[in-house]
């Protein structure tokens, strides 16, 4: 236990594996405390992703040290757990540890983002208070992570939850995409291998029987219905620049058209965002088509004087406006 954890002193000599279920359950404690969600045993089950068995150990240990207490909302309803100050200042620093691991992992490094979630659950358990209120500062205290959660900070304050999901949005209002749930993490691989991330611009068009037809950021997508579940949304901010009808992705162009670049999309992250802006892919550049290599290889676009050759899933990322043609 690192002693500068907020861990009380019933929580030493612990297991590893007991600790970390504790705090993950705390976790979904606070979770269900922002969200005002019951907090049952079966609910907190499936936050955490295991069997009701496992959690029951994990909450009488964590009542025994003080951390969480039972409490009943009417005499017909089943019991519910909730957080005692000091179960949520340990589930703060789980919480704010967590969301900022993956932010800096959406910012530095190459993993795929269906990846953030396994490596910020690791170090989540090993950082100490200084050394999270150290990656907060270095990460410019970000309000919330990739996926749109918010993080909390250190005094608790949290961002206000806005808008609604997307089922309930009205069709033809431009909006934003607020939040994307990153569980069940094979629904959210499929939602990030669509190239669809928090703080992309839409429009719906139409919600069918079996899947939800939206266009995103100048491309059309039908989207079944599990997977518009997991999307929130919010109205688009009155100072942003509208899409204009002539937009569409970088990838789109044909040889020999031009475009003048928009901006680069949410889903361009890290260094990769860093490059395409250091070669010039930034909102006012003059972006020429100019060769495609055989067998859908990358494609070469002139941009401010110099041919530059990238990957269609890098052109994907570059949001522009076609140019007239004389």
């Amino acid at each position: 236990m690192n002693p500068s954890d907020p861990s009380p002193s019933s929580m030493q000599g612990w297991r590893d594996a007991e600790r970390e279920t504790v705090e993950d359950v705390l976790r979904a404690l606070l979770e269900c405390e922002y969200h005002q969600h019951s907090a049952t045993d079966e609910h907190l089950a499936g936050l955490v992703d295991v069997p009701r068995e496992k959690i029951l150990p994990a909450l009488a240990l964590a009542q025994s040290a003080g951390l969480v207490a039972t409490t009943v909302r009417d005499d017909s309803a089943a019991p519910e757990w909730m957080l005692l100050p000091a179960g949520r200042e340990i589930a703060l620093l789980i919480m704010r540890a967590h969301r900022l691991v993956e932010t800096r992992l959406a910012r530095e490094s190459g993993l795929q983002p269906e990846d953030w979630h396994a490596r910020a659950h690791a170090e989540e358990h090993r950082l100490s208070a200084e050394e999270v209120a150290r990656l907060a500062d270095q990460l410019d205290n970000p309000r919330f992570d990739p996926h749109g959660d918010p993080i909390p900070s250190a005094e608790g304050r949290w961002p206000e939850i806005t808008g609604s999901t997307l089922l309930a949005w009205t069709p033809a209002v431009p909006g934003v995409i607020a939040h994307i749930e990153d569980e069940p993490a094979p629904l959210y691989a499929r939602l990030a291998r669509e190239g669809i991330y928090a703080g992309m611009h839409f429009s719906l068009r139409a919600i069918h029987p079996s899947a939800c037809h939206l266009t995103i950021e100048a491309r059309e997508f039908h989207l079944p219905l599990e997977l518009a579940a997991m999307i929130r949304v919010r109205a688009a901010d009155p100072t942003d620049p509208p899409i204009p009808p002539s937009a569409c992705r970088l990838s789109d162009l044909q040889i020999g058209e031009s475009a003048d670049a928009l901006r680069l999309l949410p889903g361009c992250i890290g260094a990769e965002r860093s490059r395409l802006l250091d070669l010039g892919f930034v909102p006012g550049s003059r972006i020429e088509f100019s060769l495609q290599s055989p067998f859908h290889g990358p494609a070469a676009y002139q941009v401010r004087g110099t041919l530059i050759a990238l990957r269609r899933e890098q052109a994907d990322q570059v949001l522009v406006a076609r140019t007239p043609q004389s």
